[in-house]
């Protein structure tokens, strides 16, 4: 036992020597890595995804133009008939804003009146300063007018062809007839000195004067004369 002793306790050192050894080479090696920063552990990085955007269509501009109100339709029609005490006959022709009347009695006394036609009503004047004054609608017109210093009223219906105004102009003369819807007729015919007016075939608008045929045109409101 006592020769063993040695050895063991030598043995035991050299133990004790390799095992300090190791913890410094650990040790060691531990303070390099951390100096270096070879084993520090790199941070992960954090990736935020955005919120999504709404997607925004851009409107898209109206092309379609503001309505605008419809004026209300004017009528085109010819009023005939007689003045409420039957003096006079009277035919009244409205069509795009403007409207012609003739009034006549059927043996010398005449007047065409011209003007225009607003809101259902006309105000229409001779060359020779007579007037007439009517409110239209869709199957009658009523008013008054004055023909050589006198005023007349009347009332009138709206009338279909072969019914209605006709007229016949040249240089010589103007003829004028009312057609009335049973078919009778009265005109002045005025080659300066006013006389009734011939028999007229409304459906051919053509009468003789004399022998001499003339070709009368149907008024529908608009001439100017």
């Amino acid at each position: 036992m006592g020769r063993r002793s040695p050895l063991v306790t030598l043995a035991a050192t050299a133990v004790g020597l390799v095992v300090l050894l190791a913890v410094n080479s650990t040790v060691t090696g531990n303070t390099d890595l951390t100096q270096t920063g070879g084993a520090t552990p790199t941070p992960t990085a954090t990736t935020t995804t955005p919120a999504a955007t709404p997607s925004t269509t851009p409107s898209t501009p109206s092309t379609t133009p503001p309505q605008t109100a419809t004026p209300p339709t004017q009528p085109t029609a010819v009023y005939v008939g007689r003045t409420t005490g039957r003096e006079a006959t009277v035919a009244i022709a409205v069509k795009n804003g403007r409207a012609v009347a003739y009034v006549c009695d059927g043996r010398r006394l005449e007047a065409w009146l011209t003007g225009p036609f607003r809101d259902n009503q006309v105000v229409l004047r001779s060359r020779t300063g007579e007037r007439l004054v009517a409110a239209i609608g869709a199957k009658s017109a009523t008013g008054s007018l004055t023909l050589h210093g006198r005023t007349l009223r009347f009332a009138i219906s709206v009338a279909g062809p072969p019914a209605g105004l006709y007229r016949s102009a040249s240089k010589s003369r103007t003829i004028g007839w009312i057609v009335l819807p049973d078919g009778s007729q009265v005109g002045v015919d005025n080659d300066g000195t006013p006389a009734p007016a011939p028999r007229l075939d409304p459906e051919r608008g053509v009468a003789s004067v004399g022998g001499v045929r003339v070709t009368a045109q149907p008024i529908t409101g608009d001439e100017t004369f």
